[in-house]
C-alpha cells in the first residue's frame, strides 16, 4: 500500500505584499489574497489526490500577524483536510514561535502540531513514521537534529525541520545543521522549511536521505521570484519519490536585458520592443509581475533614473498590446562592467548583514533608530526616484518593530536599490 504526502513550508499566510499593491492598484485584489490562494491550491490538491498527510515545515504566519481571521482561516482549512482523511502535521518555525496569533486547533481532528521536544507520528498500515520538533522560541541557535528520535527500523522515516542548514545569504542561522548530519540520522526524507527558494539539497538514494526545501508557495517581493511550488511525495516499496507542482497565483520575475551598446537615452527608448519581448518571454500562465533589469553602460544610469517612469509606461503599454495578465513592476537599472561586478561581489555579504539586522532589530526600537541615523547619509545620495520607491518611502524609525514593522524587508529593499543606483553614480551623461 502506497503512502502519499504533500510537503510545504513558509506559507506566511496573509503576509502583506504592500509594495506591490501600492505600485500597481490594478493588482491589489489579486495580490492581497495571493498567500491564501496558494495555500488553497495545496489543500485542494491534497483532497483531490487523496494524500495521506500534509506536512508543513514551519512559518504558517509572519511573526507579527495579529489578525484573528488568519488563524480561523487556517483552522477551517485543516478541518476540511481532516474531513477528507488527510492528516496535517506541523512544526513551528521562527515566525510561528513568536506569532501572537494561535489558531483554535483544539477541536480539529487529523492534526499534529509537534512540540519543542521531538516526537513521532506513526502510520502503522503503511509503515511510515514522521518525526518533528517545533521551535520553542523565535531564536534557535543550536542544531536540533540530535534530539530527533531514532528511525523506526524497517519503516520509511520522514523528518520535518525548520532550519537554515549551513546558512544562506539573507537568512540568519536557525537550527543550523548539515546535509551530512541529516543523512547520518538515517531518515529517508527530510522535509525542510525556512529557505524560500525551492530546491533539492540532496537527492535520495539507498545510502542517503532526500533533503528538500519546497520554497515559499507565494513570493511576496522581488527577492522571492519564480513560481511558488510544493512537493508531492509518494512512498512505495520502501522508497520515496517526489514531484513538484505549482501553486502560486502571482509569479514574480526579474528579467535581465543587456543593452551594452546604448550610448544615450534615445538608444534605450528604441529598445522598448526588445524589453517588452523579454518581459513577455519571462511570464508564465499565471498573473505575472515582471521587473526588467536593464544592463547599460554605467555613465547612462543616472540619466535613465530620471526617465525611469517614462520607460515604465512605454514598456507596459507595449506589453499590454500583445499579452494580458502581465504587469511591469518597475524598470531596474544595472551598471555594466566593473561597477556591476563590484555590486555582485559584495551582494552576498550585504544580504548576510541584512539577515543579521533583521533578526536582532526585530524588537529593538533603539537599534532601529541607530541604524536609521547611519543610513540617512547613504539614502540621501540616492536618486530621488529611488528614495520615493514604495518600499522605502516609509521612514525606518516609524516601522516600530514591536508593532509589526518589517525592518528586515525594508533593509533588504534598501540594499538592493542602493547597490544598483550607487553602481551608476559618479559618471557623466554622454551627449
Amino acid at each position: 500500500m502506497a503512502f502519499r504526502f504533500i510537503h510545504t513550508a513558509d506559507l506566511h499566510l496573509d503576509s502583506p505584499l504592500k509594495a506591490l499593491r501600492r505600485r500597481n492598484a490594478d493588482l491589489a485584489d489579486a495580490v492581497g489574497v495571493a498567500t491564501r490562494t496558494a495555500f488553497e491550491r495545496i489543500v485542494e490538491r491534497a483532497i483531490e489526490d487523496t494524500v495521506d498527510a500534509l506536512l508543513i515545515a514551519g512559518d504558517l504566519y509572519d511573526g507579527t500577524t495579529r489578525d484573528v481571521s488568519t488563524g480561523l482561516y487556517l483552522a477551517d482549512c485543516i478541518r476540511r483536510l481532516g474531513a477528507a482523511g488527510v492528516h496535517t502535521l506541523i512544526v513551528l518555525g521562527n515566525h510561528d514561535a513568536e506569532s501572537v496569533i494561535k489558531p483554535p486547533f483544539a477541536s480539529v481532528d487529523h492534526l499534529t502540531v509537534f512540540k519543542p521536544k521531538a516526537g513521532t507520528v506513526r502510520f502503522e498500515e503503511v509503515q511510515v513514521a514522521i518525526h518533528g520538533a517545533s521551535f520553542r522560541d523565535s531564536q534557535v541557535p543550536d542544531d536540533m537534529v540530535s534530539g530527533y528520535p531514532e528511525p523506526v527500523p524497517g519503516w520509511v522515516n520522514i523528518g520535518l525541520l525548520h532550519t537554515s542548514l549551513g546558512g544562506y545569504a539573507g537568512h540568519a542561522a536557525y537550527a543550523p545543521t548539515t546535509p551530512a548530519r541529516l543523512t547520518d540520522k538515517g531518515y529517508d526524507y527530510w522535509g525542510l522549511g525556512h529557505v524560500h527558494k525551492s530546491q533539492v539539497v540532496q537527492e535520495g538514494r539507498e545510502d542517503r536521505s532526500w533533503i528538500v526545501y519546497p520554497g515559499i508557495p507565494q513570493g511576496r517581493d522581488m527577492g522571492e521570484t519564480g513560481p511558488g511550488r510544493a512537493v508531492l511525495g509518494s512512498v512505495e516499496d520502501g522508497r520515496v519519490a517526489i514531484e513538484w507542482f505549482d501553486v502560486g497565483p502571482v509569479v514574480l520575475e526579474r528579467v535581465p536585458v543587456r543593452l551594452p551598446d546604448a550610448a544615450s537615452i534615445d538608444d534605450v527608448r528604441l529598445e522598448v520592443r526588445t524589453i517588452a519581448e523579454a518581459v513577455i518571454g519571462a511570464a508564465g500562465p499565471e498573473q505575472s509581475i515582471i521587473r526588467p533589469e536593464l544592463e547599460v553602460p554605467a555613465f547612462l544610469v543616472p540619466a535613465l533614473h530620471r526617465v525611469r517612469d517614462e520607460l515604465l509606461d512605454l514598456v507596459q503599454t507595449n506589453v499590454l498590446a500583445r499579452a494580458g495578465r502581465i504587469s511591469v513592476e518597475k524598470i531596474g537599472l544595472v551598471a555594466a562592467g566593473e561597477a556591476r561586478d563590484s555590486v555582485e561581489g559584495h551582494n552576498e555579504t550585504l544580504m548576510e548583514l541584512t539577515g543579521l539586522v533583521r533578526d536582532h532589530a526585530a524588537g529593538d526600537a533603539d537599534l532601529v533608530a541607530e541604524i536609521a541615523r547611519d543610513l540617512d547619509g547613504v539614502l540621501s545620495k540616492l536618486p530621488a526616484d529611488v528614495r520615493r520607491e514604495p518600499e522605502l518611502d516609509t521612514p525606518l524609525t516609524s516601522l516600530e518593530p514591536d508593532r509589526g514593522g518589517d525592518v528586515g524587508a525594508w533593509l533588504e529593499t534598501a540594499v538592493r536599490e542602493a547597490a544598483a543606483a550607487i553602481a551608476g553614480t559618479g559618471g557623466e551623461e554622454r551627449p
